[in-house]
Formats: structure tokens, C-alpha cells, sequence
């Protein structure tokens, strides 16, 4: 039974319960598990093989996701705080703004209208991708409800613990500590 899922690689998913769900059934697939009637049929092991892939698929947009939320959070901070050094300087003062390698004079009020824009552009972003990555835990705790629908609950409790065996829902709530 758990020995014939022993072959594929780990599961890596990057949400709540999932990650707990993958951690235990790391520890659990260790241990050899005596088969109580019957093996698992190719199309079962293709099934979790099929959710296991998309899991990887989900942890990694979300990885990716992250990274460009904590740019985006960054990049809306420091027009923030330029934006506030800038506000002391007289408006007369000669300012230059970046543009690739070189460096353009620029108006302050010009300068401050541009860090400004940046600024709530970055700001919209970081909120869309926080959606995103809302949507991808929605995502993940989905196929960790098919991974259980697969192999049934009293597999699901015997491979990843009795946190994710009958009274488990993924999404319901059920939080594991990361």
C-alpha cells in the first residue's frame, strides 16, 4: 500500500496544511507499511503523481510570486522615503533621476510626480499579487483534497498522520504550523 508510493519523489507544496501534510508524509514513507489486501494500481500511483506534479507546480509560482511581492513592497518603499527627503530640499535644488545608466536633470516637482506614480503602481502590484497568492493556497489546499480523495482517508491518516485522515478538510480551517 504506502510502500507502492515509495518510488515517487517527495511531495513540496507551499501552503498551511499542505506543507504539514508533506512534512509528515515524509517522516511516515520512511517506515515499510504492511499491505492489508491488495497493492495499488498503476492508475492510482499515476493519479498522485499527476497532483504531486502540480503541487511542485503551485509551491514554485508561489515562490516566484513572493519574490515579486517583496520587490514590489521594496520598491514602493523607497520612492516613499525619497519622496519624504525630497520634501525638505528647496525646489530650486538641481535633481537627476536614473534612467538606465545614465542620469536625466529633472523639475522636482516632476521628480516627486514620478516617484509618487511609482510608488502607488507598486503599491496596486503588491496587492495583486497578495490575490495571487491567496488564490494559489485556494489552489494547493484543492489538490490536497484530491490527494486524500485519492487515496482515502484511512490511507491519507495511515501515510500523513491523524491530522489529515477523516475529520480533515484542507481549506476548512485547519491550519499546521509552517
Amino acid at each position: 500500500s504506502a510502500q507502492a508510493f515509495r518510488h515517487l519523489p517527495p511531495i513540496r507544496a507551499p501552503f498551511f496544511g499542505v506543507r504539514r501534510l508533506v512534512a509528515m508524509g515524509k517522516q511516515k514513507a520512511a517506515k515499510p507499511q504492511k499491505s492489508k489486501g491488495g497493492g495499488d494500481d498503476a492508475e492510482t500511483i499515476s493519479a498522485v503523481r499527476e497532483v504531486q506534479d502540480k503541487l511542485e507546480e503551485l509551491n514554485a509560482q508561489a515562490d516566484q510570486l513572493k519574490v515579486n511581492l517583496r520587490r514590489a513592497e521594496i520598491e514602493t518603499q523607497r520612492s516613499n522615503l525619497t519622496i519624504k527627503e525630497l520634501e525638505a530640499l528647496p525646489a530650486e535644488t538641481k535633481m537627476y533621476r536614473q534612467v538606465g545608466k545614465m542620469f536625466l536633470l529633472q523639475p522636482k516637482p516632476d521628480l516627486e510626480t514620478h516617484l509618487r506614480g511609482n510608488a502607488a503602481l507598486k503599491s496596486v502590484e503588491a496587492q495583486q499579487m497578495k490575490q495571487a497568492l491567496a488564490k494559489l493556497g485556494e489552489q494547493a489546499n484543492s489538490e490536497a483534497n484530491s490527494l486524500k480523495e485519492l487515496l482515502g482517508a484511512e490511507k491519507m491518516e495511515q501515510t500523513f498522520g491523524p491530522k489529515f485522515g477523516a475529520g480533515y478538510r484542507a481549506g476548512a480551517g485547519n491550519k499546521a504550523p509552517q
